[in-house]
């Protein structure tokens, strides 16, 4: 083949790539890529998060429990587990008992990692309260603060995700800056 004949076929198989890169496209079930699917399911807890938060200082126990599995458990500092059913009952009690006036809770993913084939998350997360709590007796203000560190599971069933453990792993309460 000469040099001439060699030119015309190399220009003539880069028109055709050119051409078939222009017009194929892109595939439709390619997964994406991990660091891209972590990222996704740590931006829908955080809002699932977020929308307890809200909730809890609205005092709205549908709302907080609003991402919550029917299978749900709890299990607390001393290694008490309780259900879906005991958890309502203490939003309950909390709301009614402490009446808070005010409360700012904010929940922050601090790691998080996938399980399952994506479809299992375990976050490790931080929960930081405020409650402004009127004392029923005195009428006085008392600030409660709550710090907290739980490690909570999250399974995605029919493409939301729903909390179906939550350990509590450190709890720090302190009432006007006391220790409680």
């Amino acid at each position: 083949m000469g040099l001439k004949n060699y030119a015309a076929a190399v220009l003539a198989g880069a028109a055709l790539v050119a051409t078939l890169k222009a017009t194929a496209a892109p595939p439709a079930s390619a997964p994406p890529a991990p660091a891209t699917v972590l990222a996704d399911t740590r931006k829908a807890l955080q809002v699932n998060y977020t929308d307890r938060d809200g909730a809890v200082s609205r005092k709205d126990v549908d709302g907080a429990l609003g991402h919550y599995a029917p299978e749900f458990v709890g299990v607390g500092l001393a290694g008490k587990a309780h259900d879906l059913k005991e958890e309502r009952a203490d939003f309950v009690k909390t709301f009614t008992t402490l009446n808070p006036r005010t409360s700012d809770i904010k929940t922050t993913i601090d790691k998080l990692t996938l399980a399952k084939a994506k479809t299992e998350a375990a976050a490790t997360v931080s929960r930081h309260g405020v409650l402004l709590i009127v004392d029923p007796q005195t009428k006085l203000n008392n600030v409660l603060v709550l710090d907290g560190t739980y490690q909570d599971t999250w399974a995605k069933r029919a493409g939301a995700w729903r909390l179906t453990r939550e350990q509590t792993i450190s709890l720090k309460a302190t009432m006007n800056g006391q220790p409680l």
